[in-house]
């Protein structure tokens, strides 16, 4: 018995001295980086200015062969602490996150929106500027199968004809009617968007109970005004290479659409994060299967956790779509078979290949987060966000998971500019703040990151997907409301909603030209956001113009 503690305590002594060692080596670098950052203000010279950037400040660093981060809001996080949480949850007797017992009140407040897959396969006869009838659009009921493109749509419901890019030929598929369609919510019960909620009209730990707060649309009030009902405005959806869309697929998991380029973000459409059978499960199903999306042309993966990176997915991809990760990663890729993967450190940028895809590049940028899949493997690979940039412009901005540095996103807009049309970050999994405040923004620090940024719009996402941390499960929408609203931006922040697909009308400056009145509405020369347009909601589709 003395001797298993005798073992214990050099165990325990020998894990502190390599922990202080690394705090203390992190410390020691930011300090000579942020030395260095404020001569060169002081002094005011070119070059010293530009050998101080944010892309020396926040270069990669590794320390004791492991990435940590250069920030200095950034805690170590040891071991200790991580068991001191779990523990925390085993003992707790209240149910986590306020998560009631009835599904039929989760399905009520977290609705499943059908994504819309005439316009992700550009098949919708509201497209362009013809501006047809609405009512003359495919029917919103259908579910897309397999992995084809769809050319055009029966008269039944449970039946659609496609193209198969492999074959050449098209199949007429039958559709199984008690699929995910049961589970998506029916158009003709939500029309409206999410209400910007008053600080003072919830208590945040009884949002279960809001269910008698409804309008007679449904649940959902309208942005902006939390008393009347928005009008429904019918809109023509701009023609694929003048428009971007955002479909959220559940906590970083979203299908971008930009100029008919598809991206993949943080794949994950599992039940469960671990496997099948054990980890924290869906609150709600996924809104679709990566099987009934376009095919995939890039994934941009931020870093290792599971449900940032899912197995199954990545076996179901494979080499078909090019993968764009962090350091480290190529090599567990590697280890399934994958090899159309670049690689990239922070601040590396890279142009998409292919003559059609001239123009656009992939930026990795920092984030102030960790890694790994086991206790083991803490850091051995890199963590990022991403921007998508178009003619040196940025337009999407994908934050993986972050927590918030004063100067870590100004310094991103320094470098990249500012005017990102959407910026895509986490809203949710931050509570408590003493353990998650280093790694999650709250919805306070994201609103915030928005503005550091310059970004036009902000979608809230990473919330209400999975329990994997305190806060009440609704409450990370109510709070980004509240938040948009005190910082004036309510009519450009929104939170994300499973499946539901936001159209953004966009032309790159040298296609807008000198641009129109209406071009104008959406590409601000000042890159600020007081001017978006409201967003709006198709007439008979779950679909939002922004």
């Amino acid at each position: 018995m003395g001797a298993k503690i005798n073992v214990s305590i050099v165990v325990i002594a020998i894990y502190s001295l390599y922990y202080g060692y690394m705090s203390s080596a992190r410390w020691s670098v930011i300090k000579r980086r942020s030395l260095r950052a404020n001569r060169a203000k002081e002094s005011g010279d070119l070059e010293t200015l530009r050998n101080s950037s944010p892309e020396e400040q926040f270069a990669v660093l590794v320390v004791g062969g492991r990435f940590v981060n250069p920030f200095p809001e950034y805690r170590e996080q040891g071991i200790f602490e991580f068991i001191v949480w779990k523990i925390v949850e085993v003992i707790r007797w209240n149910p986590r996150a306020g998560v009631p017992r009835n599904k039929e009140l989760i399905a009520e407040l977290l609705p499943l929106y059908r994504p819309d897959f005439e316009v992700l396969f550009d098949t919708d006869s509201i497209i362009g500027t013809g501006g047809s009838d609405l009512k003359t659009a495919s029917n919103p009921d259908l579910l897309p199968s397999g992995n084809a493109s769809p050319i055009g749509l029966t008269s039944s419901v449970t039946s659609a004809v496609y193209y198969s890019s492999d074959t050449g030929s098209s199949t007429n598929i039958q559709l199984d009617s008690s699929t995910l369609a049961d589970s998506w919510t029916p158009i003709s019960q939500r029309y409206v968007m999410s209400a910007r909620i008053p600080a003072e009209s919830h208590d945040a730990h009884s949002l279960s109970d809001t269910s008698s707060n409804t309008t007679s649309s449904g649940p959902h009030s309208p942005i902006g005004d939390d008393t009347a009902t928005r009008t429904i405005i019918p809109t023509v959806i701009p023609p694929r290479d003048e428009r971007l869309t955002v479909t959220w697929i559940g906590q970083s998991c979203i299908f971008i659409q930009c100029h008919g380029i598809n991206f993949l973000t943080d794949p994950l459409f599992c039940s469960r994060i671990i496997n099948s059978y054990i980890g924290p499960k869906r609150l709600r199903p996924s809104p679709c299967q990566l099987e009934h999306l376009p095919r995939i042309d890039f994934v941009l993966v931020s870093h290792d956790h599971p449900d940032h990176l899912e197995d199954d997915t990545i076996r179901k991809i494979g080499n078909s779509a090019m993968w764009i990760v962090p350091m480290g990663l190529r090599r567990y890729l590697a280890r399934k078979a994958i090899y159309r993967v670049a690689e990239l450190k922070w601040w590396d940028k890279i142009p998409l290949p292919g003559k059609e895809r001239e123009g656009w590049e992939i930026a990795c940028t920092p984030s102030m987060h960790w890694s790994g899949r086991h206790l083991y493997d803490s850091n051995r690979t890199l963590w990022c966000s991403f921007l998508i940039l178009h003619n040196t412009r940025p337009v999407i901005f994908h934050a993986g998971d972050t927590g918030y540095s004063a100067e870590l996103f100004k310094g991103i807009s320094q470098v990249y500019g500012t005017g990102c049309e959407v910026a895509l970050v986490p809203c949710g999994a931050y509570s408590p703040r003493w353990h998650l405040q280093p790694q999650h923004v709250d919805p306070a620090e994201c609103v915030q990151i928005m503005i550091d940024l310059g970004a036009k719009r902000l979608v809230g996402v990473h919330w209400a997907t999975f329990i994997l941390s305190d806060e009440h499960y609704l409450e990370p929408k109510q709070k980004l409301e509240q938040e948009a609203v005190a910082a004036g931006l309510q009519d450009a922040v929104w939170a994300a909603e499973f499946g539901r697909t936001i159209v953004v009308p966009y032309r790159s400056a040298d296609e807008a030209g000198s641009g129109s009145d209406d071009d104008a509405a959406f590409r601000l020369p000042d890159a600020r956001v007081s001017g978006v347009r409201r967003l709006q909601a198709l007439e008979g589709r779950h679909t939002l113009i922004w």
